[in-house]
């Protein structure tokens, strides 16, 4: 038996009347949006107002944290904390936190210590005799300083690889690669134009290889090692002075309208606590 379906007007048709009804849903959807503008508007408030109690207390004094030494006193507490630990992991490490507005760009750079944490044995290539001597003259650390003749002599392993860069000069670039690119190359080497490894400044060079060590903000904060356990106090505070310089650089050299500021500045070490110092 087949049955016929009439469509007719439903309940609700007939008891509000079709006009009614999409007024009410129009209504029902105006309802649902507002909420989630309210919470966006509500969100960005919130999000400026944090930024601007952050900036409040970037600018209070350190001295008025609870957890602040003055830098010799938290120096002699961390070393306290780190006797009997392993030298090789007692580091002293720097932490400043960034207070930027959404959509800057993060802080990053480098920054030449003093005294830095090791001591980078750098070997130096170049066809010019000249440079090579104001490279001796300028660095008296460097680990091996010579042309083609050196070149030559690591090629048939006359002298051990127990270095940790090579730099060199664009004259003498496409000898070293055809003579030890298979021996340097493997082992991250070979001097390179990308790693920052070749230039006809040497002196330049030598400074950016040597002591520089790179930064970068991360989560909100920029956190560096700026020294050992076993260094002076004088040692450590010259670190630090050059780590706030290279900082402050960075920051009046950023791309943007709304600069980033440097906020509560913290010491710590492997095992230790982090102490609120005098930084900016």
């Amino acid at each position: 038996m087949n049955f016929l379906r009439v469509r007719g007007p439903t309940l609700p048709n007939l008891l509000f009347g079709t006009r009614s009804l999409q007024t009410s849903r129009l209504w029902l959807e105006e309802a649902s949006v507002a909420p989630s503008k309210t919470n966006k508007q509500q969100a960005k408030k919130k999000m400026l107002r944090d930024f601007l109690r952050s900036r409040k207390q970037a600018r209070e004094p350190a001295s008025n944290h609870p957890l602040y030494m003055k830098v010799p006193d938290a120096l002699r507490f961390l070393r306290a904390v780190e006797v009997g630990q392993p030298r090789s992991q007692q580091t002293i490490t720097l932490t400043t936190l960034v207070i930027s507005e959404k959509g800057v760009p993060p802080v990053y750079g480098n920054v030449q210590l003093p005294t830095p944490l090791r001591n980078s044995k750098v070997v130096v290539l170049s066809d010019d005799p000249k440079k090579l001597e104001e490279v001796q003259d300028n660095f008296k650390n460097v680990h091996l300083v010579g042309g083609r003749e050196l070149v030559d002599k690591f090629k048939n392993e006359d002298i051990e690889i127990d270095f940790d860069k090579v730099v060199a000069t664009p004259d003498i670039l496409n000898y070293t690669n055809q003579n030890l690119g298979k021996m340097f190359g493997p082992k991250g080497l070979l001097p390179n134009v990308k790693k920052g490894t070749v230039s006809e400044n040497l002196i330049e060079l030598m400074n950016e290889n040597v002591s520089s060590m790179p930064f970068r903000q991360r989560a909100g904060c920029i956190s560096l090692g700026i020294g050992k356990v076993e260094f002076s106090d004088k040692q450590i505070l010259e670190n630090i002075i050059a780590t706030r310089e290279a900082f402050l650089n960075t920051l009046s050299n950023q791309k943007t309208k709304k600069q980033s500021t440097l906020g509560k500045t913290t010491l710590t070490s492997t095992h230790g606590p982090g102490i609120v110092i005098d930084f900016i």
